[in-house]
């Protein structure tokens, strides 16, 4: 951690702290939350508590940020790794596909695919997706064209310096220098690219989620803040709807903190 920009590594520690609370509070210890929570009864839900639902919702959006953005990363490396490999005309041609997925709404897209794909699982075909599932390839399919233009362009980069020519130079092929000298410099950059990805996802199935597209089960944040904000029109009402939206700010501030850091950090030491 000492090569770690400070804004990188308080992001990180935000990011675990929410993760390692949404853990313990919500799914290991779910009745002493219960038990013990300052803010009361949901008035929509008298069953559960506001603490219940609010650290619940964070672990199931922080769930599919991490899933929805590790798999966009993975799709697009791996598209950038091929036009790399293409080169030429053909990698061309794929880069001008990745425009174009890239110059797509995101949640627009996002909600037309999660209606498309409850239509069918209400006809019988899901496919063995549950909403969770469906929702993390709906944020992975419009999501991986970001990180395939960022992949190809770091690896554009790596491939002019002098240990990449002398490689090539001693006979390497390009799968053999991507594989054991592209990658290792890679990999700093892949993470960033793979937490850059996490606010957006959050952010995009929050929105979707919030105006009840999505039915996303259990609860996230964005679900929950969507059915919960009439409570604001009772007496106390913010007590039930201010503490997910603290959790979701501060969820997408780690995570867009460690990766602006991260990112901007392999370009000082080019």
């Amino acid at each position: 951690m000492s090569g770690v920009p400070s804004r990188a590594r308080w992001g990180l520690v935000l990011l675990v702290g929410l993760g390692v609370l949404s853990l313990v509070a919500g799914r290991l210890f779910p009745d002493w939350l219960a038990n013990t929570c300052p803010l009361g009864v949901d008035p929509m839900r008298p069953d559960r508590t506001v603490c219940e639902l609010a650290f619940g919702g964070l672990w199931v959006s922080l769930a599919v940020g991490l899933c929805a953005g590790g798999l966009a990363t993975l799709i697009g490396l791996l598209v950038a790794a091929v036009a790399r490999l293409m080169g030429g005309a053909w990698e061309q041609t794929l880069l001008r596909g990745v425009d174009a997925v890239f110059a797509l709404p995101d949640v627009l897209v996002v909600m037309v695919l999660q209606l498309a794909g409850q239509s069918l699982a209400d006809a019988g075909h899901s496919g063995g997706l549950g909403p969770f599932g469906l929702m993390v390839a709906s944020l992975a399919l419009v999501g991986w064209a970001g990180p395939a233009r960022m992949f190809r362009n770091r690896l554009a980069t790596l491939e002019g310096q002098e240990f990449v020519a002398a490689a090539r130079a001693l006979g390497g092929g390009g799968t053999h220098v991507l594989r054991v000298h592209l990658w290792p410099a890679l990999r700093p950059f892949a993470l960033a690219v793979f937490l850059s990805r996490l606010p957006t996802a959050i952010l995009t199935e929050s929105t979707v989620s919030f105006f009840g597209i999505a039915r996303m089960e259990p609860m996230s944040l964005g679900r929950y803040l969507g059915t919960s904000y009439a409570a604001l029109i009772y007496e106390g009402g913010s007590r039930v709807v201010l503490p997910a939206w603290a959790l979701l700010v501060l969820l997408v501030l780690g995570a867009s903190l460690a990766s602006q850091a991260l990112s901007a950090s392999p370009r000082k030491a080019t």
